[in-house]
């Protein structure tokens, strides 16, 4: 089996696929996990917990 013109033996191409399901199935879990953290408005106390570190991270002027 040719795959973008080089010999791949069955061995190979069956080590590459996987490879390739593997980091699909990855990012798929990832991206999932993402939107579900992300259905939950923060509550009052983790947005004063990142205001205060934005404000930390500032240089004082």
């Amino acid at each position: 089996m040719r795959i973008f013109g080089k010999l791949m033996f069955p061995g190979r191409f069956i080590i590459l696929s996987a490879s390739g399901m593997l980091v699909l199935a990855a990012t798929t879990y990832d991206i999932h996990r993402s939107i579900k953290n992300n259905s939950t408005p923060p509550t009052q106390q983790e947005m004063q917990e990142l205001n205060d570190y934005i404000k930390s991270l500032r240089p004082p002027s």
